[in-house]
């Protein structure tokens, strides 16, 4: 995540420095989606863990306007709402109340970071859960989504399809990567070391780091 942000505040587009940065960047948003729903089935309340992401993100999002330098909401509300979703999804609604929910949840994502893609993933990860067979199916699946939806956007900068596979490629090597270290190194069991900073570490992380590359890069300009 540090690296992607780096990429994107303080460095120039299209060299191969930010491209590398960029790419490694992608290792957390789905390894901590994955964490993220393993939270929502570990957590003593879940009202309390919605409450701590929404007041989190309101804290994160001035210094991720000023880092970014455009408006968007930041990935923890995408987390938010992938919270909502997962509620909805255990809820006791019919199916159609829960896919039209489901769908207007997916649809609100596209204000925020990571749009679309941490919806999905938590949902398949969620469907997933307990079953080694159905979670390293989820990972395929979200590779191959990761990988189809970064197409578009390296087609058009480039125009070239060849340019926009193997930089798509390239993008998809970290989730792979997350994956493969999560199926075989995960006991699906909640660490009791650490319990304050595992919990708040991110929190406090999050906010505090964009800060910093945003004084950086004022500092530099």
């Amino acid at each position: 995540m540090t690296f992607n942000h780096i990429a994107h505040i303080l460095m120039t587009s299209g060299t191969a420095v930010y491209e590398v940065f960029e790419d490694i960047g992608y290792f957390t948003s789905i390894t901590m989606c994955y964490f993220f729903v393993e939270g929502y089935f570990y957590t003593h309340s879940r009202r309390n863990y919605a409450k701590r992401l929404f007041i989190f993100a309101l804290i994160s999002e001035i210094p991720y306007i000023l880092a970014m330098g455009y408006f968007q909401l930041n990935v923890m509300f995408t987390f938010l709402i992938c919270l909502l979703i997962l509620t909805v999804l255990d809820s006791k609604l019919n199916k159609f109340l829960k896919v039209m929910f489901v769908l207007g949840l997916m649809l609100l994502s596209a204000v925020c970071d990571c749009a679309f893609i941490l919806p999905i993933a938590a949902i398949l990860f969620r469907l997933g859960r307990g079953d080694r067979k159905k979670q390293a199916f989820a990972w395929i699946t979200m590779c191959i989504i990761f990988f189809a939806l970064n197409l578009p956007g390296y087609y058009n900068g480039a125009g070239q399809l060849g340019y926009a596979l193997i930089h798509s490629f390239y993008a998809v090597i970290p989730w792979v990567a997350s994956g493969v270290v999560i199926m075989f190194f995960y006991s699906g069991k909640k660490s009791e070391k650490h319990e304050f900073l595992n919990k708040w570490f991110f929190y406090i992380y999050y906010p505090l780091h964009l800060l910093i590359l945003w004084g950086n890069r004022c500092f530099i300009m």
